[in-house]
Formats: C-alpha cells, sequence, structure tokens
C-alpha cells in the first residue's frame, strides 16, 4: 500500500507520517484509491485533492519504488471535511 500526502496543491509520496491532513492510500490489493479528508479541512481544498485523487485515477501516480500506480483503481472519499459553512446553507432571502 502507498501512502500519498496533500500540500502544496499535489500530492506528494509519504514515507512514514504524513504532514498534512488530507491523504490518499493507494490499495493494490483491492483496487482502490482511499482519499480521506477529515472535519475542519474547508470546501475548496477537498474539492482540489478530489481533482488530484481523480487525476490519479485516470493517469497514476508516478512513485519512487514501484512505478506508476493508481491508474483504473476505484475513488472511495472517506471522512466529513469540505461541507458548506452553516452560514452559507440559508437563503439570505425569506421565502414568501
Amino acid at each position: 500500500m502507498t501512502l500519498l500526502e496533500y500540500r502544496d496543491s499535489q500530492f506528494h509520496e509519504c514515507s512514514g507520517t504524513p504532514s498534512s491532513e488530507i491523504t490518499l492510500k493507494v490499495d493494490d490489493a483491492q483496487k482502490k484509491l482511499i482519499l480521506t479528508v477529515p472535519g475542519g479541512v474547508g470546501m475548496i481544498e477537498k474539492r482540489s485533492a478530489e481533482r488530484g485523487a481523480r487525476s490519479i485515477q485516470k493517469a497514476g501516480f508516478q512513485t519512487s519504488r514501484q512505478g506508476r500506480v493508481g491508474a483504473g483503481y476505484e475513488l472511495v472519499v472517506e471522512g466529513h471535511g469540505g461541507s458548506l459553512p452553516d452560514k452559507l446553507k440559508h437563503s439570505p432571502r425569506e421565502v414568501y
């Protein structure tokens, strides 16, 4: 299993403990990409990470040891991060 961390608007190969909150696990046994987005992460950052993960899903990720991994795998998003703030969920107008 390969672990990637999302920092500086890109996924980077991680050796050891990830330094960022958003991670992407490449599970070769199950052919899955598991994107973990914890609570407290903003919607824009979550969407950017999802776009990056979908890019890896299509073209793969070039690792230093294994070569290209993740192409054609199923993407699974876990976590509760990236939701809209409460003040944006309600209309500023009254319903007539």
